[in-house]
């Protein structure tokens, strides 16, 4: 039931797995600094080139995924890809759309972070909240214009508008956590215990609303792409679906498990070190979750679409 992807498939699942990283970065990124940063200026430095490279890395993977689409359709060879004729066609469809909505989207970020970052070295006294709410005003308004991207193309352009801002939140709320992980791990090696708990604890009350986002989204978008129950179980999609719940309950429940019991025990280095080798855990499991979405969103779709 399962397909194996050809080399341009693949090519292009590898882009849409760097463009995955690079918007959470951004989302996560800007989230840990509007709202968990200490006011440091190493910590300030640290996190917007965190969100600087995930924005290049993202533009890059955008750029060369409209490439490999131009080479896919003409299927001659590397050369293929570079078809100006059939690009400039491309262009004037759907998925020339996606590809402006998040080349801006991407490049927006990648000059505001570079502006803030010249900002911040330039300035005598830390941010202050004038320069925190300017990044999450700038850096939500980009993500949106990826996160829009998505309801552009393939079968999610025909879903409702319900289904479709669901994808839109369900993006923005799995951006947010999962590119939040690395801002974590490099909290759990802090030598401040008591702000690094005090933070974690923080997250972790906000990561429950991220988690009614991501279920409520989720049901939204199962309603309109399964057309009975039965497809979870007798479809390649449904199958991905069910693979990817299990690894979605899994995510969370390492999440909780920081909350609930390594959070609250953090009384040396030694329980962020713990802390932080869970995180490296989450990373891993979220990973798995991206490749999964990559392949069904490139190779299957729902049997109805």
């Amino acid at each position: 039931m399962f397909v194996i992807p050809g080399s341009w498939e693949l090519a292009s699942m590898v882009c849409k797995l760097l463009l995955y990283f690079g918007a959470a970065s951004i989302a996560g990124g800007s989230l840990c600094l509007g709202l968990y940063s200490d006011g440091h200026r190493q910590t300030v430095h640290t996190l917007l080139v965190y969100i600087n490279l995930g924005a290049i890395l993202g533009f890059q993977a955008v750029l060369a995924n409209f490439f490999i689409q131009v080479g896919l359709v003409n299927d001659d060879g590397l050369t293929a890809m570079f078809d100006w004729s059939m690009a400039s066609l491309l262009l004037d469809t759907q998925l020339g759309d996606v590809t402006f909505f998040r080349l801006a989207g991407f490049l927006a970020v990648i000059l505001s972070s570079l502006f803030l970052l010249r900002k911040a070295r330039q300035s005598i006294q830390p941010p202050g909240q004038t320069f925190y709410r300017s990044l999450l005003i700038l850096h939500g308004v980009a993500l949106l214009a990826v996160a829009f991207s998505f309801t552009l193309a393939g079968h999610v352009s025909v879903l409702s508008i319900t289904a479709r801002v669901a994808i839109i939140l369900h993006f923005f709320a799995f951006a947010c956590w999962i590119g939040s992980l690395f801002p974590l791990l490099l909290l759990t090696r802090s030598v401040d215990l008591e702000f690094m708990q005090s933070t974690m604890r923080r997250f972790g009350n906000h990561a429950m609303a991220i988690v009614l986002i991501l279920a409520v989204a989720g049901v939204l978008m199962l309603i309109e792409v399964i057309a009975s129950p039965s497809e979870l179980v007798t479809t390649a999609y449904g199958l991905s679906l069910l693979l990817k719940l299990v690894l979605v309950l899994m995510f969370v429940g390492i999440a909780g498990l920081n909350k609930l019991l390594l959070v609250g025990a953090i009384i040396s280095e030694s329980s962020g070190a713990k802390l932080g080798k869970s995180i490296r855990v989450e990373s891993v499991v979220a990973t798995l979750i991206l490749l999964l979405t990559v392949y069904f969103s490139t190779i299957i779709g729902p049997a109805d679409h």
